[in-house]
């Protein structure tokens, strides 16, 4: 049979991703999937810097990352972003998008219309608003997780070997 001839081992399945851990010349630096884990400070700072420019300046971090800590970062930043982006479009919703009048005030309708606005447009959805900031917690969430995760495993790592017994 089967079984006889390769063994019980060849019934599991192969793992088909593994986490590389490399250790450079660099004592400090520890490479874990090819990147540097990276500070707390350069977290927040990608973070900060990703949500204060939005788009772009997660475009501009995510590019120029270069640790896990970067990289998650930004991409906590474009949660945060895709929050407010929920947010402000639930806050005004029933306004045009260009209007600066009141809560509740619509702008006129099209010539020879019956003066109703129309509300099928994405930026004045509430669905829309609410998916949009679902995304952004996700991804902010995801991305939190996803540095923890790197930083445990960093820990784990440089821990000596005595305390792990």
């Amino acid at each position: 049979t089967y079984q006889d001839i390769y063994g019980p081992q060849s019934s599991s399945a192969p793992p088909y991703f593994e986490t590389a851990v490399i250790s450079v010349g660099d004592e400090d630096e520890l490479l874990v999937e090819g990147l540097p884990v990276g500070s707390l400070g350069v977290f927040m700072v990608n973070m900060v810097v990703s949500t204060a420019f939005q788009v772009v300046g997660y475009m501009l971090t995510f590019l120029l990352h270069s640790s896990h800590a970067a990289k998650n970062g930004s991409l906590a930043g474009l949660g945060i972003t895709f929050m407010n982006f929920g947010f402000y479009i639930r806050t005004h919703l029933g306004q045009g998008v260009m209007d600066d009048g009141a809560p509740g005030q619509h702008p006129p309708g099209p010539p020879g219309g019956d003066g109703q606005y129309d509300s099928d447009t994405p930026l004045d959805n509430a669905y829309f608003a609410y998916l949009l900031m679902v995304i952004g917690a996700g991804i902010f969430v995801k991305a939190v997780f996803d540095y923890i995760r790197v930083r445990r495993l960093q820990t784990i790592i440089e821990s000596s070997p005595e305390l792990n017994v």
